[in-house]
């Protein structure tokens, strides 16, 4: 009975862990993948099969300021899944303002939903013509980033 020996081993090892690191990379980069169903991060015409996992995709379509404390976005979730937000940051020249776990609502697919964005006015204050760059976190963890002119 024949042994294998180190070196065949070793090379055994390495070319699994090159095989599996590619397929890891494969379907985390957003090519087309096998193992969800060839349609990964975009859907290509007459793909039948939604983007793995599903995504939200959300879009302002309109803005309002209310006060020098509160602008509120209308948002749009055009994705395939309905969520929610953890946090929100807004920027000004070298400002920041952070609120984690704001009262929300979510916001189903396709449906618009109006999101409060409240500061505390210490740094700065949201002015006409100016413009704020609002990162928003949501409950998947994807960071959106919409730059806004009050």
């Amino acid at each position: 009975m024949m042994r294998p020996t180190t070196g065949t081993i070793l090379i055994v090892v390495i070319v699994c862990g090159l095989v599996l690191g590619g397929v890891l990379y494969w379907e985390t980069t957003g090519s087309p993948s096998p193992l969800c169903g060839g349609c990964y991060r975009y859907n290509a015409p007459g793909c039948i099969v939604t983007p793995c996992p599903g995504q939200e995709n959300l879009i302002v379509e309109t803005s309002q300021v209310n006060s020098p404390t509160n602008m509120t976005l209308n948002i749009r979730n055009a994705g395939s899944v309905s969520t929610s937000f953890v946090s929100y940051t807004v920027h000004y020249n070298n400002n920041q303002f952070t609120k984690m776990n704001p009262t929300e609502p979510s916001i189903g697919t396709n449906q618009v939903a109006p999101i409060n964005i409240v500061i505390d006015g210490n740094a700065f204050t949201f002015r006409s013509k100016y413009t704020y760059t609002i990162n928003l976190t949501t409950s998947r963890n994807t960071i959106l980033t919409f730059t806004i002119t009050a």
